[in-house]
């Protein structure tokens, strides 16, 4: 049986180095196999109207934010692009941004010391080193830094992600949606921390069972990614061909060796979000080696996704 398989990654093994090569890709550059983004370059530009939206939220502090989707949807690219731009953009010092993660065992004492750590990494804010035991103790420093920051008439975004694993619990999901309503209602004329979170329905629909005061602060609700048709699906099997020759992508990058027939067959059996369409991508390019292989054939046509896959 070991020597089966042994033979089975042998052939895959030069199948695929002999397509790669055909297509001019470096062997180290096998498209659609990573789950996150190698480079920034593959990624696609969508939901740039959700993007204008938030942006129009963030500038008028108008209140607090929840992408949910289902997994795969482009939230964690969503929630970067917007990281990356208030963190290291050229407005950044209008803003100051906190990441809480894994929030799966979180309680409400640990979200108010993760966001000071967070916080303390910047120069202009007063942050002790150590923190008091109790909650409510700690609560009045993240108010005395909410002070500090509306002196400098600066907000605070606070990225929450995956909230459906702390949804598994209520008592969990209940300690972390009380100190995401303490933080996100200081301020005196407006909200000095803007909470921007992430998760999937079930946490959106908990959020409403559980906290129906912070469900009806967040000004933009339940807020969902666009799904990738045709072009989409065409630019981004361009944008990692380009990647997987160390070559620049334009708009007119071309998306050869896929053809129309093939990406109309990916988007049909696609649920249309980026993280499944990649995984389709990655199947017609294992379909086309093997096509490669037996028939000497480049082009990754909707019949060959019917014989090889």
């Amino acid at each position: 049986m070991s020597d089966q398989f042994t033979d089975a990654l042998d052939q895959t093994e030069e199948a695929q180095a002999a397509y790669a090569k055909q297509l001019g890709i470096k062997p180290d550059r096998i498209p659609f196999t990573a789950e996150t983004l190698p480079n920034a370059s593959i990624a696609v530009r969508v939901n740039q109207g959700l993007l204008n939206e938030v942006a129009s939220h963030i500038l008028n502090r108008a209140g607090h934010i929840s992408i949910i989707d289902e997994r795969g949807a482009g939230k964690s690219h969503f929630r970067d692009l917007v990281y990356d731009a208030l963190s290291d953009g050229p407005r950044s010092d209008e803003f100051r941004v906190a990441r809480i993660r894994e929030v799966e065992s979180i309680t409400t004492r640990r979200f108010y010391t993760r966001l000071l750590d967070e916080l303390s990494s910047f120069d202009d804010l007063d942050v002790p080193d150590s923190y008091p035991h109790a909650t409510d103790e700690v609560r009045e420093i993240v108010e005395d830094v909410a002070e500090q920051l509306e002196a400098q008439d600066i907000a605070c975004i606070i990225q929450v992600d995956q909230l459906e694993d702390a949804a598994r619990n209520t008592r969990t999901f209940e300690q972390l949606l009380a100190a995401l309503q303490s933080v996100g209602d200081l301020g005196e004329s407006e909200p000095v921390f803007i909470l921007f979170l992430f998760g999937t329905e079930r946490a959106g629909n908990r959020i409403d069972e559980l906290r129906e005061t912070l469900s009806s602060r967040l000004v933009a609700k339940d807020r969902t990614l666009e799904r990738f048709e045709f072009a989409e699906t065409e630019e981004l099997i361009a944008r990692w061909l380009a990647w997987a020759r160390e070559e620049e992508y334009d708009g007119g990058y071309p998306s050869d060796p896929y053809t129309a027939s093939a990406i109309d067959t990916i988007v049909e059996y696609s649920d249309g979000t980026p993280r499944n369409t990649r995984q389709k991508c990655y199947h017609a390019f294992r379909a086309g080696a093997q096509q490669f292989a037996a028939e000497d054939v480049v082009e990754i046509r909707d019949e060959t996704l019917d014989t090889y896959l």
